[in-house]
């Protein structure tokens, strides 16, 4: 299963989901169709694993960490996440995909909503701590920090690391602290 995810993750960097098929997943693993049909029913299946490896996995904080603590350690996850490969070579491809209306099929509606509740619970527990106002619209918070972070992706010339995601928390902390 690994030589087949990593052909198609790479088929999926150079061309986009529509280079994702099964002939071309089989040629370029050397795995036979019909192994790739005992593990996948069809390639909306074989896709929607590949959307999963080229997505960074984002741990959940540990409870021991305060809230900005927290909503730190799940920025820096998905900062470094989507600065290395598969996640930034992918990136251009990923967000094109919901777009397109035939590929759109492929895509679990909770692969991303896995991809970033961390953040979302992050968000949730600053508001309810207090750091940030109880009002807070979470989706729009949400869409503040991931909306930097994939800015900050797809420009090449951008250092993903830890200062990056300490800034983006302290520039979404500035206009939303709530005053001691």
């Amino acid at each position: 299963m690994d030589a087949i995810l990593a052909a198609a993750v790479q088929l999926f960097v150079q061309g986009g989901p529509r280079a994702v098929t099964v002939d071309a997943v089989s040629e370029a693993s050397g795995v036979a169709k019909t192994t790739m049909y005992r593990h996948w029913t069809d390639r909306n299946h074989l896709l929607a694993d590949t959307y999963r490896q080229c997505l960074p996995v984002v741990p959940e904080p540990p409870r021991e960490l305060d809230p900005e603590q927290g909503l730190r350690f799940v920025v820096r996850a998905l900062v470094n996440g989507m600065g290395k490969a598969p996640a930034r070579p992918a990136l251009p491809h990923l967000i094109a995909t919901p777009l397109d209306a035939v590929e759109s099929r492929a895509l679990p509606p909770d692969v991303m909503d896995q991809t970033f509740a961390p953040v979302v619970g992050a968000i949730r527990r600053a508001a309810v701590d207090r750091l940030i106002p109880e009002t807070t619209d979470v989706l729009e918070a949400k869409h503040q920090i991931v909306g930097f972070v994939i800015m900050s992706a797809l420009d090449p010339a951008c250092e993903m690391n830890d200062v990056l995601a300490d800034r983006i928390v302290d520039l979404f902390l500035t206009g939303r602290r709530v005053p001691d």
